[in-house]
């Protein structure tokens, strides 16, 4: 509809991951750089993580439009195989023949073709997309085909793209020997508002409009506000805003008709996350978030002084409900099911930073495990920015940003680590 009033070549911002309309950001550019690094060096197995509507898939198909004659490309798309499957997918993508193989001969088989690659001078190089939900049976796989080498370099190049989920899941002690392997972390972070305008720009000039459209300056705030700079969620809103601009017949998209665009979209998709947000960023504006931060202080206060108490035969009084339920933000850096690993590492953080370091006990599939929380921080924005400023520094591979809730935390004295309380129970 609108394509036709303002006379598209195609959709701007259509929701598939074309690698045409790929817009550099910052965190594009480096995170590209970051994989051509990966291939140049022969890194075995890279990890490149990104909150859902980042760009990640766009990215690699950006990546593998561009790969010259010098790599041969495999790509997975479907985490849901099992370690066979996971074999199968890589050498029918390969070209190599698997009908009526067994296991061994059809490894054997890859395992040749990777050495005829590099004879050849090529490098071999697989992509395995939404890797946050492959089982342990397939990454095991992984971890074994990462082993064909020879005794200079690897055969096989590993890029294994998902959510951030799959930074916790390979700190499962489970897969301790997968994660030893990782050479490389790529972190995709959403765009800033300046970014975000530039990106809209961009997608109309691509989709080159015979017809004058543009955001105004406020819409372009507006989105980014609502959207938190996920180009996925940008694409749905300024597609929706073109609805309304085209039936209001102007070519100027303004705040009200990104207002309207959203109330036509499904308030179960996207509604609900931009009135919370809205709500957050007006506090913060108001207060510089110092309100909310003084009240998330007190209350851990509070819970600690509860977890310091010595134990008595008496029962535990519960705590208040409001105090039972406040959350506090942290981020995460490291889970064990161990829990001496976990205090030691708590301890140690405690001791050389200097920053305020929390233990956390939490169930989850029937195993207990002690994440290791650093705080403290007034809101979940100023958590989200720590943990990327954690990753960046280059001090942990895996930081990220949570809200917890303080009754369920036990504090590390910097101290004396190994006097450190078991912390509460709760769920993950």
């Amino acid at each position: 509809m609108y394509e036709t009033y303002f006379k598209f070549e195609k959709s701007p911002f259509r929701v598939v991951p074309d690698p045409s309309m790929l817009f550099a950001s910052h965190s594009v550019r480096e995170a590209m750089s970051r994989l051509e690094f990966a291939v140049r060096t022969g890194k075995g197995i890279t990890v490149m993580t990104g909150e859902v509507g980042t760009g990640k898939t766009t990215l690699v198909n950006r990546f593998l439009d561009k790969a010259g004659a010098d790599l041969q490309t495999a790509y997975i798309f479907n985490p849901t195989l099992t370690g066979l499957q996971i074999l199968k997918t890589l050498a029918d993508e390969l070209g190599v023949q698997t009908y009526g193989m067994a296991k061994v001969d059809l490894t054997r088989a890859l395992y040749e073709l990777f050495l005829r690659n590099r004879q050849a001078g090529r490098r071999t190089l697989l992509f395995v997309d939404e890797a946050q939900a492959l089982t342990r049976e397939a990454l095991e796989e992984l971890r074994l085909l990462s082993n064909l080498e020879t005794w200079q370099e690897k055969l096989l190049h590993i890029f294994l793209v998902g959510q951030p989920e799959l930074l916790e899941k390979l700190e499962s002690y489970n897969l301790r020997q997968l994660r030893q392997r990782v050479e490389l972390f790529v972190q995709i972070e959403p765009m800033t508002a300046t970014e975000t305008r530039q990106y809209i720009e961009h997608r109309i000039r691509m989709a080159n409009p015979l017809r004058q459209v543009s955001f105004t300056d406020t819409a372009c705030q507006l989105i980014h506000q609502i959207s938190g700079g996920i180009p996925r969620t940008i694409n749905i809103l300024c597609d929706a805003s073109l609805l309304v601009a085209y039936v209001a017949e102007t070519g100027d998209v303004t705040p009200a008709h990104v207002r309207d665009g959203v109330r036509t979209i499904d308030a179960d998709q996207v509604s609900m996350r931009i009135a919370a947000r809205r709500r957050g960023r007006f506090w913060h504006r108001l207060w510089g978030g110092l309100a909310a931060g003084l009240v998330a202080v007190a209350v851990l206060l509070g819970a600690l002084s509860v977890l310091r108490r010595p134990a008595t035969d008496a029962p535990q009084t519960s705590a208040p409900p409001a105090a039972a339920a406040a959350r506090v933000a942290l981020v995460h850096v490291h889970s064990s099911t161990v829990a001496g690993t976990a205090e030691a590492f708590a301890g140690s953080i405690a001791r050389r930073s200097g920053r305020h370091v929390y233990l956390q006990r939490v169930t989850s599939d029937g195993a207990t495990w002690s994440r290791v929380l650093i705080g403290d921080f007034p809101g979940r924005e100023a958590a989200e920015a720590g943990a990327r400023d954690l990753r960046e520094s280059g001090e942990f591979a895996y930081a990220r940003a949570v809200e917890v809730p303080a009754a369920e935390l036990a504090r590390v004295p910097a101290a004396d680590p190994g006097a450190v309380a078991a912390a509460r129970e709760g769920q993950p």
